[in-house]
């Protein structure tokens, strides 16, 4: 495997994971960091025996980024198409899995398209995110449908100090002009944060290969709330909502019209209770809106396109967490979902239901560790599905832990898979997959470095077949195995924080005439580099991404290879005054042209300087 457009970038990535500790003088003084999302419960990294990513607030703010994708990318086995600039179609691929195989949550509520199956990264403001974690790995035996690949949950912003308000502005290429007003405030027994914010952009051509030359704009406006309180008792109490809604223009046709109006809103309600110290139970109720408005400016869409795609999910939720003793704990609970579409598209069947039960179990043997989980899914279209998993880690010294694991996991079909007029199949079965994993966790002073070797299969892969006459249906048909290995480190180096990753994948077709063949849009070597520093007031940072090539076709034709690529981004921001911040970011700073799908442009050369108030 050739390296070719990101060699150097790897070089910097293996030096900085091949630092020895002697390097590095102190104790780490660090506190763990705890995650939710790995277990459906609050535990530490060190305790999760999945790897787990953690993107906090003070990550977005230094890398300035500047959508959700933009943090996304450099997580480890994360790597992201995107059909032509800001606010167009973009998927993310975890894990070398199919883009529709991971699960979504915004504060617990499962959000996405339940038609197309994938999830408007795009049209989420980063601005309002508070933290996002990352599981790798599937997880349906705790989650259910979609996690293959993993699991991303996205928290909106939260209070909880005294009053701290933050205004910010920013100015960049394209026209692109943005502004939000962040309002957090509260007590130890009290929290709210309000948001709102405006961004527009004229946007880049999106494609390259039309005889159109205008640029493509984005419009979104955005706005969350979330607010909680603890109650003498214990019982604590939290709503959230976040909306954004907007206008994305691209260049199309008469059938798939060149713009769109859209909406993406999350609502969740939640308590918990703890019964002694023994019993906690939490209850969660919420509801997720995917909508879609597809339109053709300067004439009429096709009689025979659909215009509107709307989704709204309900969800519900009871867990119970109880500590059998003081080195185990039982997690019981039941999920309950239903799904309705509205669309002018015909469709034979317009909601569904899916009810679940799961339970996980975690015991600690001193130097061993061991999960197990299983749940059970019954859907009222597919009817129902089991699930498992197991996991074992072992501390082979304070500073080194080796883990194992082996998980089950499915997805759904979608309603377009099921029943999309005159081409669905009722009769699919859910894709399903089986993972073994093996992976070493280490420590250094104010350091940590590990290392995950997967082993994916995944079964019943939905593809659209010729059945003669014409006639194309999706049918259960496909196989695929994805081998990879997932180095990551973090550290400090000589004054600088080094935050670096390299993924080694094998996305393989196993079935049909495209075995041996390489699944579309993944590529096998995905590299990171981000490193900062302060000075003073003023802080540097430089951020690095690589991906070697990939394919559009599942054939992996000459023609259907695009060309790896390696960008490099710089930013820095400067305190003007005890309460102002000035930052500034230029992205793909050598100009590289490259594309991630093939005949959508990616941005050249661009700048962002932002201007923040937030007294403290």
């Amino acid at each position: 495997m050739k390296l070719r457009p990101f060699a150097a970038a790897c070089g910097t990535a293996f030096i900085c994971l091949s630092v020895s500790p002697s390097v590095l003088a102190e104790e780490s003084t660090q506190l763990e960091e705890v995650v939710v999302t790995a277990d459906r419960k609050a535990r530490t990294v060190d305790e999760t025996l999945t790897p787990v990513t953690v993107i906090t607030r003070k990550d977005i703010e230094k890398y300035q980024a500047t959508d959700v994708a933009d943090v996304l990318r450099r997580v480890p086995g994360i790597s992201i198409t995107n059909n032509g600039g800001a606010g167009k179609a973009t998927s993310v691929f975890l894990r070398g899995t199919n883009s529709s195989h991971v699960l979504v949550l915004v504060d617990g509520v499962k959000i996405g398209s339940a038609t197309l199956g994938n999830i408007a990264f795009a049209d989420l403001s980063v601005d309002q995110v508070e933290r996002i974690e990352v599981v790798r790995g599937p997880r349906s035996s705790l989650y259910g449908s979609e996690a293959i690949g993993g699991v991303i949950q996205i928290f909106t912003r939260k209070g909880g100090k005294s009053f701290q308000p933050e205004i910010s502005m920013s100015v960049g290429s394209h026209n692109t002009q943005k502004a939000h007003v962040n309002l957090a405030g509260g007590d130890k027994n009290t929290w709210y944060n309000l948001n709102a914010g405006t961004e527009k952009t004229d946007g880049i051509n999106a494609t390259s290969n039309q005889q159109e030359l205008d640029n493509d704009g984005y419009h979104r406006e955005s706005a969350s709330l979330r607010a909680g309180h603890r109650f003498t008792n214990g019982t604590e109490i939290e709503a959230s909502v976040l909306r954004t809604q907007g206008k994305n223009t691209f260049d199309g046709d008469d059938f798939s019209g060149n713009s769109n109006d859209f909406v993406q809103e999350s609502i969740s309600g939640k308590v918990k209770h703890a019964f002694g110290e023994r019993v906690k139970v939490s209850a969660q109720v919420g509801q997720s809106l995917d909508e879609t408005y597809n339109y053709f400016n300067g004439g009429n869409l096709n009689p025979f396109a659909g215009r509107q795609f709307d989704t709204r999910r309900e969800t519900a939720s009871l867990q119970a967490d109880v500590a059998t003793s003081v080195s185990s704990g039982l997690t019981i609970g039941f999920d309950k979902q239903k799904d309705k579409i509205t669309s002018d598209n015909t469709y034979t069947v317009t909601s569904r239901k899916n009810n679940g039960v799961f339970a996980s179990y975690q015991h600690d043997f001193g130097r061993t560790d061991v999960e197990v989980s299983v749940r059970h899914d019954d859907n009222e279209q597919f009817g129902k599905h089991d699930t498992g998993a197991a996991a074992i880690g072992y501390d082979l010294s304070d500073t080194l832990r080796l883990k194992a694991s082996y998980g089950e996991a499915f997805r759904a079909p979608t309603f377009n898979d099921l029943y999309w007029a005159g081409a669905g199949n009722p009769s699919l079965k859910p894709e399903k997959s089986k993972n073994a994993e093996i992976g070493l966790d280490g420590k250094w002073s104010n350091g940590t470095w590990a290392v995950s070797a997967f082993d994916n299969k995944v079964d019943n892969l939905i593809d659209w077949q010729d059945m003669g006459g014409g006639i194309w249906l999706p049918t259960n048909v496909n196989q695929a195995r994805i081998k990879g290995l997932e180095i990551n480190a973090k550290t400090p180096l000589a004054g600088w924080d080094v935050n670096t990753n390299l993924t080694l994948q094998k996305p393989e077709n196993r079935s049909g005439a495209n075995a041996g063949k390489n699944l579309t849009f993944r590529p096998e070597r995905v590299i990171n580099v981000d490193v900062d520093r302060a000075f003073g007031k003023v802080g540097i940072g430089i951020g690095v991404h690589g991906e070697s090539e990939r394919y559009t076709t599942a054939a992996n034709t000459a023609n259907a290879k695009l060309a790896g690529y390696s960008t490099l981004d710089l930013r820095a921001d400067y305190r003007l005054a005890k309460d102002w911040t000035v930052g500034a970011k230029i992205g793909n700073v050598l100009d590289k042209d490259y594309q991630t799908n093939s005949g959508y442009n990616q941005d050249g050369i661009n700048g962002l300087v932002t201007l923040k108030y937030a007294p403290k």
